[in-house]
């Protein structure tokens, strides 16, 4: 009886023990703030106002408190793949609208209208809580207008306004134009292509990446390849059939040329594009003019465009009589092997060695005696460098040309919109309530272990 009375005892103090154990437990795992790993996300949203900008914004419940919002981006073309990271300024709020401005048309940064994003915002509260939002994508357009969209085979155009028939013009001189470049050039355009119209060039030179201010005050651009899959086009006045199919052999000139060891010379480049024009309008003139001076230029130096206003014309007129002469004189498909082999190699010269037995000289002196000129020596001239994208320039037989620059789903469109899910980021405050536990486990199992080996009572 008495051994009986003293065992009660005994489990009831091993009772309160783990009763005194379980609640001292249950504190230390008890999140410091009820409302950890909540963080709700609305729907995200990106504004244009003009090109020069893009504004992301997204409105953020964080019970605890909003640490950081950060921005990620991608823009995707054929070639490749770019993006960036930038946060917005955050103040600790429970509930907050957060906002990043993108600029996208300054001296650090040219994103030109008709770019293709993805984007997704990274939140995080003062727990440590994270939350990704799901990914959205949308075609970056001018704000400014109210732009409709219409899809024809591997071509997308936009316009606004009353523009439709030049809309509808783009889309075909931009199918005509890539099949005639296509079997030039022996490639295949295998992307989609997204064509930007503005309704006359004043309107768009806000969304054109300047090259000085003297230089664009005096040179009309008509329109310009401003990535490997969009195209801007300016001026639909008088030459604009002509502007698309520049443009457009650009965009074929890219695939077939540039390769990983070098970029197409400027010269064979615009010559090119201006070969695929109905006519070259009044880049004839100039080079007849240019041609009576004998105020022409060495090939060599023609690698990248004309940086003087009064050399632009004759620059394309050289350039376009220049590629006629290889095509004419010595046929299509070497023409054609001439872009397969520079690709392969990135060196012009040895590109014409190799398919025409000259180099670029030898096919400047070949040119210039087609034209009545006499051949001249030339002294040793270093390289340019590698040739830059620009618009088109004037005139393009209305008094309009030039060339090449820098993805399809309509305007504004979205991705998933699923919830946004959180993922835990508390590690550290695991670890530390995980060894507090064990600490009070040791120190409580070692209390009931001595109160079970109390000695035994007679009463």
């Amino acid at each position: 009886m008495t051994h009986r009375v003293t065992f009660v005892r005994g489990a009831r103090s091993i009772e309160v023990a783990v009763v005194l154990f379980a609640l001292l437990l249950g504190l230390a795992v008890t999140p410091r703030t009820a409302h950890a790993g909540t963080i709700t996300a609305g729907d995200p949203t990106t504004t244009s106002a003009d090109p020069k900008a893009v504004v992301f914004k997204v409105t953020v419940q964080a019970p605890s408190g909003l640490q950081t919002a950060t921005l990620d981006y991608k823009l995707f073309n054929p070639d490749t793949t770019v993006g960036g990271s930038q946060q917005a300024e955050v103040n600790g709020s429970t509930a907050t609208e957060v906002t990043v401005t993108l600029n996208t048309n300054s001296n650090e940064r040219y994103i030109p209208i008709g770019s293709f994003f993805r984007y997704t915002w990274t939140l995080v509260d003062k727990d440590g809580t994270r939350v990704v939002t799901p990914e959205r994508s949308f075609v970056f357009l001018d704000g400014r207008y109210q732009w409709q969209e219409k899809t024809t085979g591997n071509f997308t155009v936009y316009w606004y306004g009353d523009n439709v028939r030049n809309a509808d013009l783009a889309l075909q001189a931009a199918a005509a134009s890539t099949a005639d470049n296509e079997k030039l050039l022996n490639v295949k355009l295998t992307y989609p292509i997204r064509l930007v119209v503005w309704r006359r060039e004043s309107e768009g030179e806000a969304a054109q990446q300047s090259r000085g201010g003297s230089f664009d005050r005096q040179v009309v651009t008509g329109g310009a390849r401003v990535a490997p899959d969009v195209v801007h086009l300016y001026d639909p006045i008088g030459g604009f059939v002509d502007v698309v199919r520049h443009e457009i052999a650009h965009i074929v000139t890219k695939v077939a040329g540039d390769g990983p060891f070098g970029r197409l010379p400027s010269w064979i480049d615009e010559g090119t594009a201006v070969f695929a024009q109905t006519d070259p309008g009044g880049y004839r003139f100039a080079l007849q003019s240019a041609i009576q001076s004998d105020n022409l230029t060495r090939l060599r130096a023609m690698s990248s465009p004309a940086n003087q206003a009064n050399k632009v014309d004759i620059f394309y007129g050289q350039s376009w009589a220049t590629v006629k002469y290889m095509v004419d004189k010595h046929g299509q498909p070497k023409f054609a092997d001439l872009y397969k082999t520079f690709r392969a190699s990135g060196d012009m010269d040895g590109a014409l060695k190799q398919v025409y037995g000259v180099d670029q000289d030898g096919l400047y002196n070949e040119w210039r005696q087609s034209v009545g000129l006499k051949p001249i020596e030339f002294p040793p001239e270093a390289s340019t460098g590698s040739p830059q994208a620009q618009g088109t320039r004037a005139p393009l037989g209305i008094g309009v040309p030039g060339a090449g620059g820098t993805v399809s789903q309509g305007a504004g469109g979205d991705g998933a919109t699923t919830p946004a899910t959180a993922s835990g980021s508390k590690t550290l405050p695991a670890i530390i309530v995980g060894l507090a536990t064990l600490a009070m486990a040791a120190g409580m199992g070692f209390g009931a272990f001595r109160l079970l080996k109390k000695p035994k009572t007679r009463v």
